[in-house]
C-alpha cells in the first residue's frame, strides 16, 4: 500500500493541475504553449532527479534519499503556489519533480529488494492499481478546486499531501537495502549506467515502454487545451474525461497481473502494444474526420491509455530481471529514459500549437508504432539467447 502511494505523487502533480492550464494562461497573460512548457519542465526534472537518486539509493540505502526527495517535493509545490511568472513556475515544477521522482524510483527498487524477480511484474501491476486512482480523481478534484479558489490552491494541496506521505515514510518504512561500496564519482556512475544500458533485455523492454509512454505525455500536454478550448467543456468537468482512462488502467493492470500467472510476459507485452497501436490509429481517424466529436474520440483514447496498464508493469518487470544490487540504478535509468523522452514529446506537442486533436493523435500513433517496432526487433534478438529460468517463453 505504501509503495503504491509513493508512486502517485508524480502523476498527481501532473493530472491535478491540468484543468488549471487555461486559467494559468489567462492569469499570466501568456500563450498556452508557454504554460504547457511547465509540463516539459516537470518531466525534465523527473529524468534528472532519477539519474541522481538511483545511485544514491544503491550506495546509501533507500530510506534517506526517499525522505530527502519528499521534502524537496514539498518545497517545490510551495514554490509553484507562489510563482509570479511562467519562468518561475517552470523552475518550481522542475524542483518539485526532482524531489517527487524519489517515490517512483525507490518504490520500484524496494519491490526488487523484497520480492524475487519472477514476482516483480505482478507486484508492479498491483502497485499500478493504486497509481490508477490518480487519473480517476486528480483532474476532477483539480477542476472543482478552481470553483472555490484559484489555481495556486492546487499546489498548496499537493504540498500538504506530500507532508502526510513523508510522515508515513518516517514512521512505517524500514530500510530495505543496506547500501554498498559503490563509487559515487560521476565517471564511475556513468560507467555503471552504461553497463546497465548495454543489457539487451533491459534496453529492449525499456525502449518499448518509453515510446509507448511518449504518446501518453503528448496526450497529457494537449488534452486540457483540446477539451476546454476546442470542445468547449468547462474546467470543472474536464476531469470526467479522465475517468474512463483511470478505469481502463485499473482493469488492464489487474487483468495483466492474472495473465502473468499463466502466460509468458513477453507475449503479453507484444499483444498489448499491438492493440495499443490499433487504438491510436482509430483515434487519429476519428480526430481527422470529426466523427462523433468528443464522444467519438474518447473510446479510442480510453483503450490507448488503459492498455498502458498492461504495457508498463509488464515491461518494467521484464527489464528489471537480473538486477539485484543495481536495482536502484536500473530503476532510475528506466525513469531517465521514460521521462527524458516525455520531456521531448511534451515540448514537441507544445511547439506544434495545434488547434484540433489531429496532431495529438498523430504523435500518439507515431510513438506507439515505434514501441511496437522496437519490441518486435528485440523480441527476435532475445529469442536467440537463453532465457532466465524464471522467465517462460
Amino acid at each position: 500500500m505504501l509503495f503504491g502511494t509513493l508512486t502517485i505523487f508524480t502523476p498527481f502533480a501532473v493530472d491535478m493541475y491540468l484543468p488549471a492550464l487555461p486559467t494559468i494562461t489567462r492569469d499570466f497573460r501568456a500563450p498556452i504553449a508557454a504554460i504547457e512548457q511547465s509540463l516539459a519542465s516537470y518531466f525534465l526534472g523527473l529524468a534528472i532527479g532519477q539519474a541522481i537518486v538511483g545511485p544514491l539509493s544503491d550506495r546509501f540505502g533507500r530510506r534517506t534519499p526517499l525522505m530527502l526527495g519528499m521534502a524537496l517535493y514539498v518545497l517545490g509545490s510551495m514554490a509553484c503556489a507562489l510563482a509570479k511568472t511562467p519562468l518561475a513556475l517552470d523552475a518550481a515544477r522542475f524542483a518539485q519533480a526532482t524531489g517527487g521522482c524519489a517515490g517512483t524510483v525507490l518504490a520500484r527498487a524496494c519491490v526488487r529488494d523484497i520480492f524475487p524477480p519472477h514476482q516483480a511484474s505482478r507486484i508492479f501491476a498491483q502497485m499500478l492499481l493504486i497509481l490508477s486512482v490518480s487519473p480517476l480523481f486528480a483532474p476532477l478534484f483539480g477542476g472543482w478546486v478552481l470553483l472555490i479558489g484559484n489555481w495556486r490552491w492546487v499546489f498548496w494541496i499537493q504540498a500538504g499531501l506530500a507532508i502526510l506521505a513523508l510522515l508515513a515514510v518516517v514512521t512505517r518504512l524500514p530500510e530495505t537495502h543496506s547500501g554498498s561500496d559503490r563509487r559515487m564519482h560521476p565517471v564511475a556512475v556513468a560507467r555503471d549506467y552504461w553497463a546497465i544500458a548495454r543489457d539487451k533485455r533491459f534496453i529492449g523492454y525499456v525502449l518499448s515502454t518509453t515510446l509507448a509512454s511518449c504518446g501518453l505525455y503528448v496526450y497529457l500536454t494537449e488534452w486540457s487545451h483540446v477539451v476546454i478550448d476546442y470542445y468547449g467543456i468547462a474546467p470543472q468537468y474536464f476531469g470526467y474525461t479522465f475517468l474512463l482512462n483511470g478505469l481502463g488502467l485499473i482493469v488492464a493492470s489487474q487483468v495483466t497481473a492474472r495473465l502473468l500467472h499463466h502466460r509468458p510476459a513477453p507475449r503479453v507485452l507484444f499483444w498489448a502494444l499491438t492493440a495499443q497501436t490499433a487504438s491510436a490509429a482509430m483515434a487519429l481517424l476519428f480526430a481527422l474526420t470529426g466523427w462523433g466529436g468528443l464522444f467519438g474520440l474518447l473510446p479510442w483514447l480510453f483503450l490507448y491509455c488503459g492498455l498502458l496498464g498492461a504495457v508498463n508493469p509488464t515491461a518494467a518487470g521484464l527489464a528489471m530481471i537480473g538486477f539485484g544490487e543495481s536495482a536502484g540504478m536500473a530503476s532510475a535509468l528506466m525513469g531517465i529514459l521514460i521521462y527524458g523522452s516525455g520531456t521531448i514529446a511534451s515540448t514537441v506537442m507544445g511547439a506544434v500549437g495545434a488547434t484540433t486533436p489531429a496532431p495529438m493523435t498523430f504523435l500518439m500513433l507515431l510513438a506507439v508504432c515505434g514501441a511496437l517496432m522496437v519490441n518486435w526487433h528485440y523480441r527476435k534478438l532475445l529469442a536467440r539467447e537463453p532465457a532466465p529460468a524464471d522467465l517462460p517463453f
